[in-house]
């Protein structure tokens, strides 16, 4: 007996607006195929969106150690067809079927996310159920990976925040201070995006010997009931100028800071999932980046120093309702920042 096929498509990813609280939700849409090659008496077709039951990436060891991460299974399902009790009724002809679906998704469920303390991981299920050989029945299942996103609602704190370009500045122990600039607050995963630094010596005699910036990615994540914590970072993207690099920068390494260099890279941001991760605040699970300014410093003395200025940066979703902004000013501005001063290691 030839059994029958079935296929699965689904209209892209699912992307709720606003916080889990406040979010509507969303409406998945899509369609199942099936294809008979010989009469089967069908018995049920159903769609179901669902917790991925299995790690695609991990062990099943480690999969089981570190769970989905969504403390309720996700299970939403639609029953497409159900064949009549009596099996001559419910016999499919040689053909091919298509069923549409739409499953409402809520607000509330948690945002996909494959990080080294939780995974959240969902998939769209299709089971055909036939009529199988001795009376029993026969099982045939299509399955589609899909991705939960997460964007903010659009108004004025959206604007705000969009809007918002890095610009900070700090200045270590009097002797060198550091700026960063150039780019929007809120970046998109798979595409570059292009910063600037100033260092500027505040004494004479300071060698640059490392310039760069890094994106770096923190997890915190909260367990036994948020008694206890896990923490993790590690770095999603990093470009360093080489010391002979031939271009506008020519020249900078070992070179004695005079009054101040201007730097300007591009960062090249993952796709998400893989090195990266959408930023994330749900429930016990905090996902959040900073951009780090990266300069080595030689004293007159001989004497090195490694510093970093870091600033937030936030990592969603593609969307097309907005375009994010861009600075264009030129290097010939003058850095005359004395902002309260972030962090700085």
């Amino acid at each position: 007996m030839i059994p029958p096929g079935i296929r699965l498509f689904t209209l892209g990813d699912i992307v709720l607006q606003g916080a889990p609280s406040e979010s509507p939700g969303f409406l998945l849409s899509g369609r199942v195929i099936v294809s008979i090659r010989v009469p089967t008496a069908v018995k049920q077709l159903k769609v179901v969106f669902q917790t991925e039951k299995c790690n695609r990436w991990l062990s099943m060891k480690r999969a089981d150690r570190r769970s989905n991460g969504s403390e309720r299974p996700v299970a939403l399902g639609d029953v497409l067809y159900t064949g009549p009790s009596d099996a001559a009724k419910r016999v499919w002809g040689k053909g091919s079927y298509e069923f549409f679906f739409q499953l409402l998704v809520p607000g509330s469920v948690c945002e996909t996310m494959y990080t080294e303390h939780k995974r959240v991981a969902y998939e769209v299920r299709a089971v055909l159920e036939s009529d199988g050989a001795l009376g029993g029945t026969a099982l045939r299942e299509a399955v589609q990976p899909v991705a939960v996103k997460r964007v903010p609602y659009y108004g004025p704190v959206w604007d705000s925040l969009a809007n918002d370009l890095v610009h900070v500045t700090a200045t270590w122990r009097d002797q060198i201070e550091m700026c960063a600039y150039g780019c929007s607050r809120v970046q998109r995963d798979g595409g570059p995006v292009r910063v600037k630094g100033v260092v500027r010596a505040l004494e004479k005699g300071f060698r640059l010997t490392k310039v760069g910036f890094l994106l770096e990615e923190r997890t915190r994540s909260r367990i036994d009931g948020g008694a206890a914590a896990k923490s993790s970072a590690s770095v999603a993207a990093s470009a360093y100028l080489r010391p002979k690099t031939r271009s506008e920068h020519q020249g900078w390494y070992g070179g004695t800071i005079v009054d101040q260099r201007a730097f300007e890279m591009e960062l090249q941001i993952p796709k998400a999932y893989g090195k990266i991760q959408y930023d994330v605040k749900h429930g016990s699970v905090t996902v959040s980046h900073r951009l780090a300014f990266v300069v080595a410093v030689v004293d007159a003395m001989g004497r090195g120093t490694s510093l970093r200025l870091f600033t937030p940066l936030h990592i969603m979703p593609h969307d097309s309702r907005e375009e994010i902004p861009s600075y264009i000013s030129s290097f010939a501005d003058r850095v005359l920042l004395r902002a309260v001063p972030p962090r700085m290691n």
